[in-house]
């Protein structure tokens, strides 16, 4: 959780989202809030909203927007299935040695998933309820010239965004592609996951192999497409 105080936005880091080039986004002021980050790198929304948002406002002087990255759900495992192959082979979070089918599997138990697969699940983190969001704006990890067009409109300046903490290639690793009883098990265990993804993107697309695209310049307006905001038409995110 990280604050813009001039514009009272917020940021919320959902894993695997490029929150690390985020964060050094220059000359971006990103702050911690005064009363220290504590355990909120990233914090889901829910969490935000019951025990920092009073704290959050007193501090920003006023209501706050709340801003976040989504990305495609089988993009996001293989990142961490790669992300985790830099640890020791043996450690409790590596995954060296185990097939990204195997992690798929093992990652359907959710919170009571290996350490080594424990992915989380974004519709959770957004305080998705089937309908909507509670975090005021998303924006799709593929349409990242979105997010840029937002914080320069918002803001009045233009940035880059550098390229942090990236996780081996899949051509490194030989990452190769899901089972259909993988895939299966693996959507069935997020069905809220995949709405919210496809209620910011409708387009599917296969996740690359990582990284993400250079930003695009002179953004018009934002498109509705990669783009999710309180008071959208049809399925939208609902702020507070």
């Amino acid at each position: 959780m990280l604050l813009l105080p001039q514009s009272r936005l917020v940021y919320l880091a959902n894993p695997k989202t490029a929150t690390q080039s985020i964060r050094v986004l220059r000359p971006l002021s990103l702050q911690s809030p005064p009363f220290g980050e504590l355990h909120s790198r990233h914090m889901p929304y829910p969490g935000f909203d019951k025990n920092w948002r009073a704290r959050v406002e007193a501090a920003a002087g006023g209501p706050v927007e709340v801003f976040a990255v989504v990305r495609e759900p089988f993009a996001r495992l293989e990142s961490w299935f790669r992300y985790r192959h830099k640890n020791p082979e043996g450690a409790a979070n590596s995954t060296r040695g185990i097939s990204f089918d195997r992690f798929a599997q093992e990652a359907v138990a959710l919170d009571e998933a290996p350490d080594y697969a424990r992915v989380g699940d974004q519709a959770r983190f957004c305080g998705w309820d089937g309908a909507r969001a509670g975090i005021t704006h998303l924006f799709d990890y593929d349409r990242m010239d979105l997010l840029l067009g937002f914080l320069e409109q918002r803001l009045g300046r233009r940035f880059d965004l550098p390229q942090h903490n990236v996780s081996p290639t899949r051509a490194a690793l030989a990452v190769s592609g899901l089972s259909e009883k993988a895939e299966a098990a693996y959507r069935a265990s997020r069905p809220g996951e995949f709405a919210l993804w496809e209620a910011v993107s409708p387009r599917p697309h296969p996740g690359r192999a990582g990284g993400f695209p250079p930003p695009k310049r002179r953004v018009p307006r934002l498109s509705p497409r990669g783009y999710l905001s309180k008071g959208d038409g049809g399925v939208s995110s609902s702020g507070r």
